[in-house]
C-alpha cells in the first residue's frame, strides 16, 4: 500500500524537530517532505534592555536574536521556548502552553518592573496592549521576520498524486499561504492549531480539517499521530 505522506512547512528546524517528536513507530507509516513555507530572519534589531526587568517570549524563534539572558527573568510560551531561554541564560519565571493562557496565568507579583516581548513581525496576539490595559509597563522588539516561500515542486507532485497527505498548519497566515501555494487539496488531510487557522482552508476543499484540542504542540503531534495511525490512510 502507498505510505501516507507527512508534508511540514514550517521552518525546516522546526519541522524536523516535530516529526522527531513522533512516535518513532508511527513517523514509520509515512514519507516526510519538508517544504518551509516560511524563513525566520533576524531584522537586526539590538534591543536595548536597560531598566527592563524581564521579557515575554511567545516563540523559541525570538530567543535566538535575543540578547543574552544573564540570569535576567523571561516569560515564555511552550516547552521548546523555555528550553531556549534557559539555554541562552534566561531565567524562565512561568511557562505557558500559548499566549493567551500567559497573559491569563501571568502572576503579577513575579513581575517587578517593565517587560518587553521579544517578537517576530507577524503576531497573532497584541501582547503589548494586553499588559497594558492590565497596568503593566510594557513595549515590544521585533527582532525577527517571516519570510514567506513557495511549496517545493516536492510538495507539489505530493499533492497531485494519489497518496493521502497530512498538512499540519500552525498559523493563519501560514495557512493562508499554503492554500495560495497549493495546486491542489483534494488529497489533503489538515491538521490545524485552532478554529482561526480552520477558517482559512476552502470549505470542501481539503479531504478532512482536524482541529487541534488545544492549541498546542504536543496537541499538534497526538492529532497528527491519530491520523497516521488510521489504517484507512494506509
Amino acid at each position: 500500500m502507498t505510505k501516507p505522506i507527512l508534508l511540514l512547512t514550517r521552518p525546516k528546524e522546526s519541522s524536523f524537530c516535530f516529526f522527531d517528536s513522533l512516535r518513532p513507530e508511527i513517523a514509520a507509516k509515512a514519507r516526510l517532505i519538508v517544504s518551509p513555507l516560511l524563513e525566520i530572519l533576524g531584522t537586526g534589531v539590538q534591543p536595548d534592555l536597560s531598566g527592563v526587568r524581564g521579557v515575554i517570549f511567545t516563540s523559541a524563534n525570538a530567543v535566538g536574536f535575543a540578547p543574552l539572558g544573564q540570569g535576567r527573568a523571561a516569560f515564555c510560551v511552550g516547552e521548546r521556548t523555555q528550553a531556549a531561554a534557559e539555554k541562552r541564560g534566561w531565567k524562565v519565571k512561568q511557562v505557558s502552553a500559548t499566549a493567551g493562557e500567559l497573559l491569563a496565568d501571568l502572576d503579577m507579583a513575579l513581575i517587578e518592573g517593565p517587560v518587553m516581548h521579544l517578537a517576530g513581525r507577524h503576531l497573532r496576539m497584541d501582547i503589548v496592549s494586553a499588559l497594558r490595559s492590565r497596568g503593566v509597563t510594557a513595549t515590544c522588539a521585533t527582532v525577527y521576520d517571516q519570510k514567506l516561500l513557495p511549496l517545493s515542486d516536492e510538495a507539489q507532485s505530493a499533492m497531485a498524486g494519489t497518496a493521502p497527505v497530512i498538512a499540519p498548519l500552525f498559523s493563519p497566515r501560514s495557512a493562508s499561504h499554503f492554500v495560495e501555494q497549493a495546486g491542489n487539496l483534494a488529497q489533503v488531510h489538515a491538521v490545524v492549531i485552532s478554529p482561526a487557522v480552520a477558517a482559512v482552508l476552502p470549505e470542501g476543499a481539503c479531504a478532512s480539517i482536524q482541529v487541534a484540542q488545544q492549541p498546542t504542540g504536543l496537541e499538534m503531534r497526538r492529532s497528527v499521530e491519530k491520523l497516521l495511525a488510521d489504517c484507512r490512510l494506509a
